[in-house]
């Protein structure tokens, strides 16, 4: 079985695999990824290259029964394509399988691959859990097995060194910064990453759909209908989408000459007239410029967020489709100094390629850093640990448990705030900077003293790379849930022996001592050094040593505390905070 790299992209899709040592493109016909493009006829679907190039043509007697970039619906229950509903899932799984069948038949495949089964997948740094778990539906109605899903731009930094593995291409990084520009027709993804003795690992992700290729084609499009037409063509929308995939066209050539002409004949319904509009690379970089600055603003926020300055970032990599507009790495080289920023050569393949070679090293996705929940005044407790594997698709983790208690139940709230330390590893200290990733509100007895109200919280990891997290009240019967997809990931590049080891835990923290915070919960320690009853929480040493609550003995009152909270009312059964038992006032 060969497991292959699949990149579904916003704008293109390729499939890539690795034989002997060697990675191959399984391109269309004319060498390039198959574009994400479906058109419905009636019964027939056409996909890719046809359905693109249908995009030129005046076919104006059908309206909306195209779909492009069908990644951008997925998590909608429905799209309206030619008046007709279908499903994102649908839609989505008819690209794939078209890509599945070209890649099959790609003069390159050499005959080595008879069908593909088996993908490791690439997804967008803000691809949400629904969203994942709606293109692994996809890819499943195509035949194919997602083994797991990898983020585009740590994909593509895995195919940027792992063909030169052992040089000292490679070793100049060990230690050092490396943020990854991912700008595609779809999406902007960043991701900052650190090399470490083969290893590499996430620092810090963002992603937006805001600044994608697609919308500088709305812009281009939006200011050509204004200038060239002056208004005085009514554009409906099957001209509208004729016009910004020549807009599109125009982007591209512009990246490489410095003038050119977009041409539309019988653009005017009513004259038959064409559209012609020639613009200079000056004018669109005039035009881009804002975006390009909101892009430039969120990559300093991400370095911001990491607490590094662009002098510390030894490489900066550029990849996707956006890369190749002059302006955009004419901008990164400003920011981060003209050797640091490398823009790919390959930048259409290179997600792909990443992901092939990870397939191929047979690699699995590990947790970069700890997840944490903080606790009352300020300490956090380890939920996962940083090295913890993310699941294969077919593997199954073991959920964590973690008891608790509650040290302030007065505003009948429990607070779980979960976090991550800036930096990966396991060997985070208290003062260490956190990023939030999320929080639980749960539901506990007001009424209860401190450290009584009993609390579960169990946290896994799936196979699509999302934590989930369940927090339950024992006595409330409160149930809440949630679930984590802005996670950071490392992995071994190659076959270079698995690091070392992730440091242990610096060791348990002091809670006994830390002041009480409304609503917050606190860790109650499970172990000591000496047998001693009074480290026993009460109810649990009741069933073995009734005797010890004797009150000639004199127990302390916390463990007679927790004894009697949890334990049902003698006379009328019911629990101990129940209002309606009365028996001990009577």
């Amino acid at each position: 079985m060969t497991v292959v790299g699949f990149d579904f992209g916003t704008t293109n899709s390729l499939v890539s695999v690795v034989d002997n040592e060697r990675v191959y493109d399984l391109v269309d016909d004319d060498g390039q990824p198959v574009p994400s493009v479906v058109k419905y006829e009636g019964v027939r679907t056409v996909v890719g290259r046809e359905a693109k190039e249908a995009l030129d043509a005046i076919g104006l007697g059908v309206h909306g029964n195209f779909v492009k970039s069908p990644k951008t619906y997925l998590g909608d229950e429905t799209i309206s394509v030619g008046g007709v509903d279908r499903s994102p899932i649908d839609v989505t799984q008819d690209v794939i399988d078209h890509v599945r069948q070209r890649a099959v038949a790609s003069v390159r495949n050499a005959g080595y691959l008879s069908n593909i089964t088996d993908a490791v997948a690439t997804i967008p740094v803000d691809m949400n859990g629904p969203r994942r778990s709606a293109l692994r539906d996809a890819y499943a109605r195509a035949g194919i097995r997602v083994v797991q899903f990898v983020h585009e731009p740590f994909a593509a930094l895995y195919g940027h060194f792992r063909p030169h593995m052992g040089t000292d291409f490679v070793r100049r990084y060990d230690r050092k910064n490396i943020l990854v520009v991912d700008w595609g027709g779809g999406t902007l993804d960043l991701t900052l990453c650190r090399l470490e003795d083969g290893r590499v690992v996430q620092l810090q992700n963002s992603g937006t759909g805001d600044l994608g290729g697609d919308v500088f084609d709305d812009t281009l499009r939006n200011w050509v209908l204004t200038h060239a037409t002056e208004g005085a063509v009514d554009v409906d929308p099957e001209r509208r989408r004729q016009l910004r995939h020549k807009c599109e066209q125009l982007k591209i050539h512009l990246s490489s000459e410095e003038s050119a002409t977009l041409y539309i004949r019988n653009f005017d319904p009513t004259t038959g007239s064409p559209l012609t509009y020639q613009m200079t690379r000056s004018q669109l970089e005039t035009l881009a410029k804002p975006l390009i600055d909101r892009a430039m603003d969120h990559v300093v926020s991400l370095l911001d967020a990491a607490h590094i300055s662009e002098s510390q970032v030894a490489l900066c990599l550029v990849t996707g489709g956006m890369s190749r507009m002059p302006a955009i790495s004419a901008r990164l080289r400003e920011c981060l100094g003209a050797h640091r920023v490398e823009v790919s050569k390959n930048s259409a393949t290179l997600i792909a390629q990443g992901a092939a070679w990870i397939a191929y090293d047979r690699q699995q996705l590990e947790l970069a850093k700890d997840i944490e929940v903080q606790l009352a005044r300020g300490s956090y407790h380890r939920v996962l640990k940083a090295g913890t594997p993310v699941p294969f698709e077919g593997q199954e983790m073991a959920d964590e448990a973690l008891e608790l208690y509650c040290a302030d139940p007065r505003d009948g709230r429990a607070k779980f705030q979960f976090c991550t330390p800036m930096r990966p590893g396991g060997n985070a200290q208290r003062s260490d900077p956190r990023d939030e990733i999320g929080n639980i509100s749960l539901g506990v007895d007001s009424a209860a003293r401190p450290f009584v109200e009993r609390l579960t919280l169990r946290s896994v990891i799936d196979a699509d790379g999302v934590l989930h997290a369940t927090a339950m009240s024992d006595l409330k019967r409160h149930r809440e849930a949630t679930s984590l997809h802005d996670l950071e990931f490392g992995i071994t590049l190659g076959s270079v022996d698995k690091a070392a080891g992730i440091a242990d835990d610096p060791g348990p923290l002091d809670t006994e001592n830390i002041p009480a915070e409304l609503g917050s919960i606190v860790v109650r320690a499970n172990i000591t050094v000496e047998k001693d009853n009074h480290c026993v929480p009460g109810e649990l040493l009741y069933t073995y040593n009734s005797t010890y609550f004797s009150r000639a003995k004199n127990p302390p009152q916390m463990q007679v505390d927790e004894h009697l909270y949890y334990q049902p009312c003698a006379i009328c059964k019911r629990q101990s905070n129940d209002p309606l038992c009365r028996c001990g006032s009577a």
